[in-house]
């Protein structure tokens, strides 16, 4: 198959991985940067045109056709890197993943709300209007507090503001700047760790648990946390099953973290990267997620025959 990845940076593990097992199944990889499409609507088929502009200088090109796409673009690239998404799925390309649960996932909010409606334990969380005060918020949810941006990713724009004044001026601040916030109930007996389960086709694949560095609340692997192999039980596992198909994904880092109230779904990641989570499990992550490229085009090809 002639495949392409969406990635502004080619040469991280994640994307290098991808491209030696796609390879190393007899496939070639394009690795293109989304912010560098063109694209085109017209009356006239094929309707759905793109173009690539390798730089400034160049002149856009119309790229070839491709039997499978895989998104990996970062949470600044989300508006752009979607719409070349939406572009190949209106001419029946199949993706990993489809447009919307990745959009979906990338909603912080959005996302726990549908984590919620379909009866998954998330920490209490808040969102609240620009026209409302924070003080008044925060009491709902009480202090320590984690603060997140909607669209950040690697625990950039989590905040753990100690105490309800620090929380009441960080949220004002950044409702001032025009950008929103979830605030988040902070588990405390987690002490700066969580588990991450990978999930590919429908099967959790891999787990995982993150610590954060001493004094770091964050566990991200980007934030100098460290991972080690962790064997969960079936239920929770399904846990990270179910939190995955309900946001509709093929391949999710579904992050849990254990609470005196049980295990809670703190996030759901629809580009989770590979480099921790396969030199921790010592598994092929990569090639089960070609493997499932494979068979979701497969199955998009003999359903449009």
């Amino acid at each position: 198959m002639k495949l392409l990845m969406l990635c502004r940076e080619p040469r991280l593990y994640s994307c290098q991985r991808l491209k030696e097992a796609a390879e190393s199944c007899g496939h070639q990889m394009d690795i293109l940067d989304p912010n560098r499409f063109v694209l085109k609507l017209s009356e006239k088929a094929p309707h759905f045109d793109l173009y690539y502009q390798p730089n400034r200088e160049a002149e856009p090109y119309l790229l070839p056709d491709y039997d499978a796409v895989l998104p990996r673009f970062g949470s600044a690239s989300t508006q752009m890197g979607c719409a070349v998404l939406q572009h190949f799925q209106a001419k029946g390309v199949a993706c990993l993943n489809d447009v919307e649960p990745f959009l979906k996932a990338r909603d912080k909010w959005w996302s726990l709300q549908i984590l919620v409606q379909h009866g998954i334990a998330v920490p209490s969380s808040l969102l609240a209007g620009s026209e409302t005060r924070a003080k008044e918020s925060l009491e709902l949810i009480g202090s320590p507090t984690i603060l997140k941006t909607l669209s950040g990713s690697q625990g950039i724009g989590v905040i753990l503001a100690e105490s309800q004044s620090s929380a009441s001026s960080i949220v004002e601040t950044l409702n001032h700047s025009g950008v929103p916030v979830l605030m988040q109930q902070f588990i405390s007996e987690a002490q700066g760790g969580d588990v991450r389960c990978f999930v590919v086709g429908g099967k959790v694949i891999a787990t995982m648990e993150r610590k954060g560095q001493e004094g770091e609340f964050r566990a991200n692997i980007h934030r100098g946390g460290t991972g080690e192999q962790v064997w969960l039980s079936d239920q929770e596992k399904q846990i990270a099953l179910t939190a995955t198909q309900a946001l509709g994904l093929d391949v999710a880092g579904v992050d849990l973290i254990r609470s005196h109230q049980g295990l809670l779904v703190l996030e759901v990641n629809a580009s989770p990267g590979l480099e921790m989570i396969e030199k921790t499990s010592g598994l092929d992550i990569a090639l089960q997620m070609i493997l499932h490229l494979e068979r979701k085009s497969q199955a998009r090809s003999k359903n449009n025959e």
